[in-house]
Order: C-alpha cells, then sequence, then structure tokens
C-alpha cells in the first residue's frame, strides 16, 4: 500500500492483479477509492487495476484546498502513471473520476492508451449544444438533490450525507445496503467542497473529437446521477465510442450487474486489442 511523491503533492495507490495496466480514478468529491472495491476487483483477473485516493482526499497528502483543481487532478493521474512506467495505460474513471479521466487523456494524451468512463457526464454544455440536448435528463428526486446541495461542514457530516445519498445509487432504494458503499472510507469535507467548485463550469464538449484512443461508455439505465443521456452526450462527440446501457443498474453498475459489467469490459477490451500488455493498439490521429 504504498504513497508516491508526484506533482507537489503526495498519492496513496494500491495495486492489484496482473496484466496491462488500468489506473483507476474515484469520483465522489470527498471520498477516496475504497468504495470501488471489492467491485471492481474482479477485473484483476485480467488488468492490473491501480486504484488512488486524488490529492487530498483519503489517504492521500491533504493539502490547501485550491491546489484541487480539474488540471491539478489530471497531472496528478499523469504524473502517478509516470512513475508507475510511463504508459499508456488504460484509465477507468467513475462519476468525476470519469471527468478526470476526460482531462487526463486530452492534456496528457502519451499517458492514455484506451478509456473506461463509467457513470460518466461531459460537464455543462459546449459552445455548439443547447438546453434542448438535456431537454431529457431526468429530474434527481428532491431529497437527493437536497442533500448534494448543502455543503458539509465537517467531515462527519460529510460521512452521513454521503451515506443517505448512496441509498439513492441503486434501482432500489429500499433495498439498497447503502451503508456498505462506503464502509472503509477516509472522509475530507474540504475537498469535497473544492473539488465541487473546481468542476462546476467544466465541459469537456468541445475537446471531445481530440481524444483518439478507444472509449468505452458504461451506464445504467436508472442512474439519476449520471444517466445514460450523459453518457450519449459523450458519445456524440467521441469518436468511436462504444456506449453499453446496463438495463438494471444505477450509479454502481458493477455491483447491480457484475456480470453484464464485466463483460462489457472484457469485451471493449477484446474488440479493441487492449489487454496485449502496454495497453495495446492505439489509433493513429
Amino acid at each position: 500500500m504504498p504513497d508516491v511523491a508526484v506533482n507537489g503533492t503526495t498519492l496513496h495507490y494500491e495495486a492489484v492483479g496482473n496484466g496491462p495496466t488500468c489506473l483507476v480514478v474515484h469520483g465522489w468529491p470527498g471520498a477516496d477509492h475504497t468504495y470501488l472495491r471489492p467491485g471492481l476487483d474482479v477485473l484483476a483477473r485480467s488488468l492490473r487495476l491501480v486504484f488512488y485516493d486524488q490529492r487530498g482526499h483519503g489517504r492521500s497528502l491533504r493539502l490547501p484546498a485550491l491546489t484541487i483543481t480539474i488540471e491539478e487532478l489530471a497531472g496528478d493521474a499523469a504524473a502517478l502513471v509516470g512513475r508507475l512506467g510511463g504508459g499508456p495505460v488504460l484509465v477507468l474513471g467513475h462519476n468525476h473520476g470519469a471527468a478526470v479521466a476526460q482531462e487526463l487523456a486530452l492534456r496528457h494524451p502519451d499517458r492514455v492508451a484506451g478509456l473506461i468512463l463509467v457513470a460518466a457526464t461531459p460537464g455543462e454544455l459546449g459552445s455548439q449544444e443547447s438546453l434542448a440536448d438535456t431537454l431529457d435528463l431526468p429530474l434527481v428526486p428532491v431529497e437527493a438533490d437536497g442533500l448534494q446541495r448543502v455543503p458539509p461542514a465537517s467531515d462527519d457530516e460529510l460521512a452521513g450525507t454521503m451515506r443517505a445519498l448512496a441509498a439513492y445509487f441503486f434501482p432500489r432504494p429500499e433495498t439498497a445496503d447503502a451503508e456498505a458503499v462506503f464502509a472503509r472510507t477516509t472522509w475530507s469535507s474540504e475537498a469535497a467542497v473544492r473539488w465541487t467548485l473546481a468542476t462546476a463550469w467544466w465541459t469537456s464538449v468541445d475537446h471531445l473529437g481530440e481524444i483518439a484512443v478507444p472509449a468505452a461508455l458504461i451506464a445504467g439505465r436508472h442512474d439519476i446521477f449520471c444517466p445514460p443521456q450523459q453518457s450519449q452526450r459523450i458519445a456524440r462527440h467521441l469518436n468511436g465510442a462504444s456506449t453499453t446501457v446496463l438495463e438494471q443498474s444505477g450509479h454502481l453498475p458493477w455491483l447491480d450487474e457484475p456480470e453484464p459489467f464485466v463483460a462489457a469490459v472484457d469485451g471493449w477490451l477484446a474488440t479493441n486489442d487492449l489487454l496485449a500488455e502496454g495497453g495495446g493498439r492505439r489509433p493513429a490521429r
């Protein structure tokens, strides 16, 4: 469970499995990588998964929150890949982590062999989009929306809010074991506020066409936070992206439908020859 100094900070990371390296980028500002595990560890049968805590989060260095920007988060990921062997590597990003993954591919294309964007959004409207492009987005339930809108005053308050919010991650909140999702999480309310602000006006839409590597988009049909329509917004601008909508899933599709989720990832890896050591082929620009 090593720590590594990169890009002016220290990141905690954990690696599991063998095969081509896949950097796993967690989402949910103020959380850490642990909510992704053990659910995603099944991918370690064919990949070397590298989970890490974003700067200011989890067991990574706590540092001035103003250093948490989308540019710095992408820079951290690029620097970590450099320390892991230079890349290019596969990158799996979930939720806000998918935004970091997109920014990484745009700012540091030499580090990325392919993108797996789970429960992703391209952010705010692009210059060629209009409100009509988002009219079909489902409304977040009032209770869940309210939980997201109040900035946490402490780590304990953030923990309580997120455990309540986690019930909405699943298609049937009344049967969800929301407590288990964040059972191992180390919380940072300061990082949560700053990362949320850092992505408030962020958008990748106008630059997605610059990404030349293969990309897989995986969405849950019942995801109220990043619904399939958001993945479709990305797909409209990202050349050749593969889109999979899991019909019985919410915000954490690897838990709702583990076998279809793994099949979607494995199929995409095989189709794009990405299981070769070093990340497989890279398409010509």
